[in-house]
């Protein structure tokens, strides 16, 4: 079986069986060979010949439709454990021809179609349920095809290599945290477009919508409507707030904090055993906070 994040078919990999309307045209043709027998006719004779003929052409189309495939995975985004992970499978034809009805899934039962140009790359999207945080060593794939008459079915395994990273499931605690070594009441002030803050003079290059029309009509002057955000400062997610709780559910609650921290363009920092992320915002930040909860007490590329 092919192994890697861009594998290409090969024959010694591939099997061809038929199907159940291939067995029943065996079935015919068996019964037509003994009456053409029976009866000396010549006619019969013709006949099942061409449709035994029919079937040797059909085993070589149907097999050389799946050589020559090349399938590479895609990127793949990280997703909390619990949810669906979409695996992107992009398929080639490195022989320079059409692959027709080019099936690929996890088994026979769960198989997505499409038909393969040989100028254009398809690509599949094969949904996965992730069960639990750390590294999701994707499941084998089926590439299969019955094409041009179904009488015959031809496919292969494959597996890609890479796994992927699966994050703490969030779940909110059961009381406030990360405010760190910050006074309640204090708070930083940052731009943004939550609160009006107040008025300014109008600078060449602010925003028409945050013109002061009432203040001008009233012939006070020309001034921008000022909008701030405010934060808590020193917001700190902490592996000791939850000190009674066991480790996965700590993992969980702090995922919950990055998460929403994360939404609301907070500025924040995560202290594990260990591992210290400083104070940051953005999409960089929570994603190195996400990989450094999903991969505590983990190695890499070994399950949990």
């Amino acid at each position: 079986m092919p192994v890697g994040d861009s594998v290409k078919l090969e024959q010694r990999s591939t099997y061809i069986l038929p199907t159940r309307a291939g067995l029943l045209m065996f079935g015919v043709i068996f019964l037509m060979m003994v009456g053409a027998t029976n009866y000396q006719n010549n006619l019969a004779f013709l006949l099942t010949f061409m449709i035994v003929s029919i079937g040797l052409v059909s085993i070589l189309f149907t097999f050389r439709n799946l050589q020559g495939l090349s399938f590479k995975k895609g990127a793949v985004e990280s997703v909390f454990a619990g949810e669906l992970l979409q695996l992107v499978v992009h398929s080639t034809s490195q022989s320079n021809q059409n692959h027709m009805t080019i099936g690929v899934g996890f088994n026979k039962n769960d198989i997505y179609y499409l038909d393969i140009n040989s100028n254009n790359a398809g690509q599949f999207y094969l949904p996965i349920k992730s069960q639990e945080r750390g590294w999701l060593h994707l499941p084998r794939l089926m590439a299969t095809s019955s094409f041009p008459f179904g009488l015959l079915r031809v496919w292969t395994w494959f597996q890609f290599e890479t796994p992927v990273l699966i994050y703490p499931k969030p779940i909110e605690p059961p009381f406030e945290t990360g405010q760190g070594e910050a006074d309640e009441g204090e708070n930083n002030k940052m731009a943004g477009s939550d609160d009006l803050y107040g008025l300014k003079s109008y600078q060449s290059g602010d925003p028409i919508t945050r013109i002061d029309w009432k203040a001008l009509a009233r012939e006070r002057g020309l001034f921008s409507k000022e909008f701030v955000a405010y934060q808590s400062q020193d917001l700190v997610f902490s592996w000791n707030d939850f000190s009674t709780t066991e480790d996965e559910l700590k993992l969980s609650y702090l995922s919950y904090l990055v998460n929403e921290a994360s939404k609301k363009n907070y500025q924040y920092s995560l202290v594990l055993p260990q591992v210290k992320l400083e104070k940051n915002s953005g999409v960089n930040h929570r994603q190195q906070c996400l990989q450094a909860l999903a991969m505590y007490g983990l190695n890499r590329g070994n399950d949990l």
